[in-house]
């Protein structure tokens, strides 16, 4: 089974420790979270996450934290878990920042995507909440388009360009997983991902979630194609951390990939020390990985 970290609030230069550590424990790839800003007068906080959001969090740029990482390490790969897409308003400029990422790391650069919950981020952004769905699939269509040989044109509804370079390149596209977690999203998912960068799910749920993403993978027409399922387990009904055998359990349900984390959730707190978390770290490669 191949297992990811999933970096959250923490400062940069600790997350970085925290990648290096995870590569020699032998992690799969590490991800990381995305908002612009947190609105400090708001009360709201993410319907999906399993503990409250508060609006302090530490956010650091994805490329430019991925950028590190991948410079740092050697074998491991980085993924952004997840960005907000359509309220990035240049989509050339995403493009050439995972291009980039992707060539100086041997292709270790994985796109997690997603339309976001926090209306704040697309105000601020000047981007239309009602628009952040098919906007995302447009961008995505766009992002292979120019990931793959030029020159290319574009003529849709929110971008409209004629033929165009835009290098460097990747040399294969960058994987493109989606977020989700509602039915409509994870039939979506299956119809134009590469793969599914779930939340973090029970057991209880992950049989379902599963089978809606490959009815839209059989609605696209898609159901041959390569497709990478990744999602973290949250804790047991009885509040008790996922057990090997619950890792094994999912990995029958079609799991190919599992990230941990987040790891305040984990922990079941709202700020975990950077202490803590590397002992979380090295407790799960321990009792896990290892047995796994």
């Amino acid at each position: 089974m191949k297992f990811w970290l999933h970096i959250h609030n923490t400062l940069p230069e600790q997350g970085l420790e925290l990648a290096v550590l995870a590569e020699q424990l032998g992690f799969e790839g590490v991800v990381s979270d995305d908002h612009w800003f947190m609105p400090a007068a708001s009360a709201t906080h993410d319907p999906n996450e399993r503990a409250p959001l508060p609006m302090d969090y530490v956010f650091p740029d994805i490329f430019a934290f991925g950028g590190a990482v991948l410079a740092r390490t050697q074998t491991l790969k980085f993924g952004s878990c997840i960005m907000v897409l359509a309220n990035r308003t240049n989509v050339f400029l995403v493009a050439k920042a995972a291009a980039t990422l992707a060539r100086i790391s041997d292709d270790r650069f994985v796109m997690g995507v997603g339309t976001g919950w926090m209306r704040d981020e697309y105000d601020m952004a000047g981007v239309s909440w009602e628009s952040r769905v098919p906007r995302t699939v447009e961008m995505m269509e766009i992002l292979r388009k120019l990931w793959g040989p030029g020159p290319v044109e574009h003529h849709g509804r929110f971008f409209d360009f004629p033929a165009t370079y835009a290098e460097p390149r990747p040399s294969k596209p960058v994987p493109i997983y989606m977020g989700s977690v509602v039915p409509a999203a994870l039939r979506r998912t299956g119809m134009v991902a590469d793969g599914w960068m779930g939340m973090t799910s029970r057991l209880s749920e992950l049989a379902d979630q599963i089978a809606l993403i490959n009815v839209g993978r059989e609605e696209a027409g898609r159901r041959d194609k390569a497709f990478e399922f990744m999602v973290g387990l949250a804790r047991n009904d009885d509040g008790t951390l996922p057990s090997p055998g619950d890792y094994q359990r999912a990995a029958e349900m079609g799991v190919t990939q599992h990230h941990v984390g987040p790891i305040d959730h984990a922990l079941g707190v709202l700020r975990s020390s950077f202490d803590d978390k590397k002992r979380f770290v090295e407790d799960f490669a321990r009792r896990i990985m290892r047995t796994a």
